[in-house]
């Protein structure tokens, strides 16, 4: 038999059962719900920011930014590729994220179906997988859609060639591990974890039991593996700090840190992984408080199901233990350098969601192990596997429905795309027209975002091409609703008054300087200048190093222009030097410089 055919068989084989039949139909189901939802969510806080800088040309630098400590080169292709081919289009991420779940779960059933080969103990394990909330706001928000669907992708295929090398001693199987292994670290730092996911699966795999699986597990043939991923790793350690080094903070104290790692594994984890906590009260649009009995009655679950499978076959402690030690080193990775943030942020989900690929794998070493142990005592009354399995699958899945229908219409996004299209709309209504760039509703881009937080980070690229900050006669601001307003200025500080009623400061060719009533200090704002004339040409403004030229109007306007800085005086000059028409003077008559506010 050819390799081509063995790896045919390998990837079809178990989809040609009744199981495989079931799976087939559960990731469908498992598009559809996630597409109703997708296509009720929309783009909202970091999603902005990584679509603007993705509008840049793709260079080497673009892809490698340090992010806010964050080192992803692949989401920031994808970024560039929103950016360039399809700007704010929200039709394009539901389409590509389904997509992604579905290649996703493909994996999953592969890897359960190498585990449990023939099974119906595969179906439950694939639900959890499919289902689990904490994977909600991962795939809604499509800033962290990019990175947590290809580190579930990576970590699953990485699993799957393990497995198929630890069966069948397939040649091209360990390339693909350390492949996949590159290619999640290009997403996530979480990809550094894949190791120890690998590793408790080849200890698991081993033939002799206990602590000596350790060993069995780097036994030569498989040296030709963690070799080469340690190597990987201490290399991209060492790339990350030179390109995206973070700060470590401190959490205050050790009670701190202790209680930020209770709230993720106790209160937010566990939980989530039997499909809870059901009704908990939301702060923040994504912050869990899970209700006391919901975290009782799911630790109950875990400690019965973690005693039962013990108790039947010690093996099982592999798949408890790769449950456990990822749960505790994925919340010192996430929040070692990041503690200031609060013991609080233990409780948002999308922190504890990459455990959800892992979740799947470690509940399938647990029941291999209890399915290898010798059967106890017969039963007149024994169920068939494969009701028990659906119905496992049932009950799972009611328990995750109940707390998505809670939550999830808090990952919609409703005021971002109430925003932004209503924004674009006025745009289109008014192709003229230039906006003042200012900040955005606190809702939409949260004041984290410093200087980012502003109009043209959100719509920059829409296809309705805005313009920001050029001097115009009708600039706008844009409302907390998206709509093109006037607007005036607050603590405006006018010209000084001049002795020429009839024209102010008259501005020609030799130009002329505006003295102000006072010095006025400050970032954006807004000189507005009064005048007329009917001369051809621009008016030039300049104030200090900044120049910034007007295109003339006939007879009485005003102008709008955004400065920056400290400003006493504005220097202006005609320039006419395209006209053919005799010397001419521009009228200035009124000049205020203040900080814009919305008209009432």
């Amino acid at each position: 038999m050819s390799e081509d055919t063995s790896v045919w068989r390998t990837l079809a084989g178990p989809w040609r059962s009744r199981a495989g039949l079931v799976a087939l139909v559960l990731i469908a189901g498992q598009a559809l719900w996630r597409g109703i939802l997708l296509d009720r969510g929309y783009f909202t806080q970091d999603d902005f920011l990584m679509l603007r800088l993705g509008a840049e040309p793709l260079s080497v630098g673009l892809l490698t930014q340090d992010y806010s400590g964050h080192f992803f080169p692949g989401g920031f292709l994808f970024a560039w590729a929103h950016a360039q081919h399809a700007p704010l289009d929200w039709g394009v991420v539901v389409v590509e994220t389904l997509v992604m779940q579905a290649i996703a779960a493909a994996l999953l059933w592969l890897v359960l179906s190498r585990m449990l080969p023939g099974s119906w103990a595969r179906v439950p394990l694939l639900v959890v997988g499919l289902a689990c909330p904490l994977a909600l706001w991962p795939t809604q928000w499509w800033a962290v859609s990019i990175q947590f669907l290809p580190i579930s992708i990576c970590l699953l295929l990485a699993t799957w060639a393990l497995v198929v090398h630890l069966q069948d001693g397939s040649r091209w199987a360990l390339p693909v591990v350390v492949g996949a292994t590159v290619a999640g670290l290009l997403f996530q730092e979480r990809a550094a974890l894949f190791p120890l996911v690998l590793g408790v699966v080849a200890c698991a795999w081993s033939p002799v039991t206990g602590p000596r699986a350790v060993l069995e597990a780097l036994r030569a043939r498989l040296l030709t593996l963690w070799v080469p991923l340690a190597a990987l790793l201490v290399a991209y350690v060492v790339l990350h700090r030179a390109v995206a080094p973070i700060e470590t903070t401190s959490a205050g104290s050790a009670g701190g840190g202790a209680e930020l790692v209770g709230n993720f594994v106790v209160r937010n984890a566990v939980p989530g992984f039997v499909g809870g906590p059901w009704n908990p009260g939301v702060a923040g649009d994504s912050l869990l408080v899970p209700p006391t009995y919901a975290v009782v009655l799911a630790w109950l679950v875990v400690v019965v199901a973690v005693a039962a499978t013990l108790r039947r076959s010690r093996a099982a402690g592999w798949g408890w233990l790769l449950l456990l030690g990822y749960a505790l080193v994925d919340v010192a990775l996430l929040f070692g350098g990041r503690t200031a943030m609060g013991p609080v942020f233990g409780l948002i989900p999308r922190y504890a969601a990459d455990m959800v690929p892992v979740l799947p794998i470690a509940l399938a070493l647990v029941v291999r192990a209890v399915l290898a142990a010798p059967a106890p005592g017969a039963s007149r009354f024994r169920v068939p596997g494969a009701v028990v399995a659906c119905g496992l699958a049932l009950a799972y899945l009611v328990s995750s429905a109940i707390t998505t229908a809670s939550v999830a219409s808090y990952s919609y996004n409703t005021a971002d795309r109430r925003y932004v299209e209503t924004l674009r709309a006025e745009l289109r209504a008014q192709p003229d027209v230039v906006l003042y760039d200012g900040p955005t509703p606190d809702g939409i881009m949260i004041g984290w975002f410093g200087d980012d937080a502003r109009v043209s980070t959100m719509v920059g690229i829409a296809p309705e091409s805005p313009v920001f900050d050029i001097p115009s006669h009708a600039m706008r601001m844009v409302d907390t609703e998206g709509r093109l307003r006037p607007f005036d200025l607050l603590a405006p500080v006018g010209a000084e008054p001049t002795d020429d009623e009839d024209c102010g400061y008259p501005v020609t060719e030799a130009g002329v300087t505006v003295p102000l009533e006072d010095t006025i200090t400050g970032d954006r704002m807004v000189a507005r200048i009064g005048y007329y004339t009917s001369a051809q040409g621009t008016l030039a403004v300049s104030t200090g190093d900044e120049r910034q030229v007007v295109p003339l109007r006939n007879d009485l306007n005003l102008v709008d222009l955004v400065l920056d800085g400290t400003i006493d005086s504005l220097d202006l000059t005609l320039d006419q030097s395209d006209a053919q028409d005799e010397p001419g003077t521009v009228c200035v008559v009124s000049v205020q410089v203040g900080f814009p506010t919305v008209r009432e």
